[in-house]
């Protein structure tokens, strides 16, 4: 092609153009990329996505949800957090993720209780929920329970002397069931005097230490709700259960004697022994997630009896091998085993029964089943004790069978490790440290050798 001035002002326009058109394309993909977000996961498992049961929690979220990371910016886990609460936000514009500094946000610290570096705040509706070990599965399933409309009813025996739910005296229940509504549980307080009925839409029926000795009309209500598969939160106080004694049949327990003796309270600085403490407790679903001290004032111990019974028994809450229980006065020199009925630790303090129901039309189901030796730990005094509130809290999750809302398994890395044979492994480096640097040092003399000959 002969080139004139003409077709060189003709190349020079389509020179200009084409790079005006390809800088417009560019400028309109970058203005797409800000309205519109596309991403794809080519990792062999999904690892870098949302399960499908949390989008289809999401997808159904019309309310707003608020995710806060208290986590400071040393902290390790500070990207995984970014990155797995920016999936839950990209998938539901509903959710408002944020990473806060604790340490210059003490307030806020001190309004959701915050209790260490990297824990999570997840609000709906006014309610709120802290989460301690933080995975797909926790916070989805934390989400749900926030959404729940006050479904699960817990209901509390009332007439006898109990607990008061809705009372603010230091032994009464106040702050815990304030809590309880909080995550979404409706509390009602019953008298069985005045329904002569325990409410068929009774999710957890809670006995909060019988001061009074109840009619037998109402054991047999109560007896007759436990035969039945209703689930139960009983909290006692040594001496107190004998007034249920038959509900105790049931259920296949008995109480130790006496007041659960625990010499290291002292470290702590507690100048008296009648308070037990937990530390290590056993696995089970309700003390997955609890990993500091909880405190039992005057707790007994309790033993299950119904070994080859329909109920299955799991210690929940286990003192330590100093403990005892002391069945003698409470004063002076205070020693294990100078009394009758006094057995050295572990001793029980808190136990789940579990055991498999038929209903009328044939559908089998879980009764669950909680009994603790002690009701002050979730009292309006001593709830804010270590892990108090996070063990009562699980509790009614466990009862109320939250604990299953939705099973989203851990995805584990594929082919995450490379092994090699000893004979692959000398073939490898012989290629490499030999092999391959001979046949670039060969393609170089041969390269020189072309070249000098020209």
């Amino acid at each position: 092609m002969k080139i004139n001035t003409k077709t060189r002002i003709q190349l020079k326009i389509q020179s200009g153009l084409f790079v005006v058109l390809f800088v417009a394309f560019i400028g309109i993909l970058a203005w797409f990329s800000t309205q519109y977000k596309f991403s794809i996961d080519l990792t062999a498992n999904q690892s870098n996505s949302l399960s499908e049961a949390s989008l289809r929690l999401l997808s159904n979220i019309n309310k707003l949800v608020k995710i806060t990371a208290f986590v400071s910016p040393i902290n390790e886990q500070k990207e995984v957090f970014d990155k797995l609460f920016k999936r839950y936000a990209e998938n539901q514009p509903f959710i408002e993720y944020q990473s806060i500094n604790p340490d210059l946000a003490p307030d806020l610290l001190r309004e959701f209780n915050i209790q260490r570096d990297g824990e999570i705040v997840i609000e709906v509706n006014g309610r709120s929920e802290n989460v301690l070990q933080v995975s797909e599965s926790t916070i989805t399933n934390t989400i749900a329970r926030l959404l729940r409309q006050g479904d699960s009813w817990v209901v509390f025996l009332q007439g006898h002397g109990e607990r008061n739910p809705f009372g603010e005296a230091n032994h009464d229940l106040q702050l815990f069931a304030s809590r309880l509504s909080q995550k979404g549980f409706h509390i009602e307080g019953l008298n069985l005097i005045a329904t002569t009925n325990i409410p068929d839409n009774t999710d957890v029926l809670v006995i909060a230490d019988a001061a009074a000795d109840l009619l037998e009309g109402e054991l047999k209500l109560i007896n007759q709700y436990v035969t039945q598969g209703g689930n139960l939160l009983w909290l006692t106080e040594p001496g107190e259960n004998i007034r249920l004694e038959s509900l105790a049949e049931i259920l296949e327990i008995e109480f130790l004697p006496g007041i659960i003796v625990d010499p290291s309270t002292q470290l702590l600085g507690l100048d008296r022994v009648d308070f037990a403490l937990a530390a290590d407790y056993p696995h089970h679903a309700i003390t997955t997630a609890i990993d500091s001290i909880t405190l039992y004032p005057k707790a007994q111990g309790i033993d299950f009896l119904g070994e080859q019974s329909d109920w299955q028994a799991e210690s929940l809450i286990v003192t330590h091998d100093r403990t005892w229980n002391e069945t003698g006065e409470m004063a002076g020199q205070i020693t294990q085993g100078d009394n009758p009925g006094e057995q050295a630790g572990p001793l029980t303090i808190g136990l789940s029964l579990t055991r498999s129901l038929q209903k009328e039309d044939g559908e089998l189901f879980t009764q669950r089943v909680v009994v603790t030796g002690d009701a002050d730990f979730l009292s309006n005094q001593y709830l804010g004790n270590g892990s108090n509130l996070p063990l009562g809290l699980n509790m009614l999750n466990w009862l109320s069978h939250d604990d299953n809302l939705i099973a989203i398994s851990p995805r584990k890395a594929i082919d995450s490790q490379l092994e090699l044979t000893p004979t692959l492994q000398l073939s490898i480096a012989a290629f490499f440290l030999f092999l391959l640097p001979a046949l670039l040092l060969g393609s170089g003399i041969r390269i020189w050798l072309v070249r000098r000959k020209r």
